[in-house]
């Protein structure tokens, strides 16, 4: 009679354990499944207010019309090595000895150099000339209705605001809803109410702008 009990009750013990394994077994299946259905839902593409903007950001070493810039002539005997002083002329042009004019505005200072170096070794002047350019300084101006209307001195993260800062801030008189930006033959307006309360909205300057702030008729 005991002999019957403990046999029993290892067959109880072997069928809880079987039952054990095999519900295992199903949810391992179970959950390999709905892995395989999650991966193939195709995710939805980010709509376009998610994408980024490009940013801004403003040429600093590209030459315009009216940049004074220094040439440096090395790699050549040296009683030849010389410092030329250009300013880029009206129609975009620099001059230089013995190859003439180069197109210098719309170009970084390093694409002009080869130009120049290029210039001299094919008509066979020079073998191996080293060109340096150096750009000088440049300015942006602000004026109108400002503490100390000045120019100041161009830098790459130079903006509106900070331009005007430097100048001394409004006076009490400035119409800050209306500032103007000129940029070569374009005009801008500039809203630095807006600007002060949303830093995103301040405009990076380029080297030559000029602000011009109005005063407000109230």
């Amino acid at each position: 009679m005991k002999t019957q009990v403990v046999i029993s009750f290892k067959q109880f013990f072997f069928i809880l354990l079987l039952s054990l394994v095999i519900s295992c077994q199903m949810n391992e299946t179970s959950n390999a499944k709905s892995s395989s259905l999650i991966s193939n839902v195709p995710t939805a593409a980010p709509s376009a207010s998610e994408k980024s903007t490009p940013s801004y950001s403003a040429p600093s070493d590209i030459l315009r019309v009216g940049d004074p810039i220094s040439i440096r002539l090395n790699g050549v005997p040296v009683e030849e090595e010389k410092m030329i002083e250009e300013v880029v002329d009206g129609e975009g042009n620099i001059s230089m000895p013995l190859v003439g004019r180069f197109k210098a505005a719309g170009l970084a200072s390093s694409q002009l150099k080869l130009k120049i170096e290029q210039a001299y070794r094919d008509k066979k002047l020079y073998s191996t000339p080293n060109i340096t350019i150096i750009v000088q300084q440049r300015f942006v101006n602000v004026s109108g209705e400002i503490r100390i209307p000045q120019r100041v001195a161009f830098t790459n993260d130079l903006t509106v605001l900070r331009a005007i800062t430097a100048c001394g801030g409004f006076t009490d008189y400035a119409d800050r809803r209306k500032v103007k930006i000129l940029r070569g033959n374009d005009v801008f307006d500039f809203d630095a109410k807006e600007a002060f309360l949303d830093p995103s909205q301040d405009v990076p300057m380029v080297a030559g702008d000029q602000i011009q702030v109005p005063r407000t008729i109230f």
